[in-house]
């Protein structure tokens, strides 16, 4: 597995290091954070549209769900979102995505 300065530098670090768990960077309560098949992405260009997430997700496995975050204003906050099928898949997404183009832009997943 590659290392991502990004993801160090933001504290989202492998999460088979911390038994499991996964960070929450935007917590909103409830047990979402907690749900294994979920990834985090990062560094997502402004113009990646919840369609070119998925289908560039879907290398790592069966994408259920993928949704780039907006402000209030509707533009991008360049992350993202990514639930899989199984924890296997998302864990095949950290290990294989990490540090891939979209957009224009190295993203880092965790």
């Amino acid at each position: 597995r590659r290392s991502s300065s990004l993801s160090q530098m933001y504290g989202f670090g492998d999460r088979r290091e911390r038994g499991g768990a996964r960070a929450a960077p935007y917590s909103r309560g409830g047990d979402e954070e907690s749900n294994p098949c979920k990834v985090f992405v990062g560094n997502l260009s402004y113009d990646t549209t919840w369609k070119g997430l998925k289908d560039h997700f879907a290398r790592a496995g069966n994408v259920e769900y993928a949704e780039v975050l907006e402000g209030p204003n509707g533009r991008s906050k360049g992350i993202g979102i990514v639930r899989f099928g199984t924890e296997e898949e998302a864990l095949a997404a950290i290990d294989e995505l990490t540090e891939t183009d979209l957009d224009g832009r190295e993203i880092f997943v965790s």
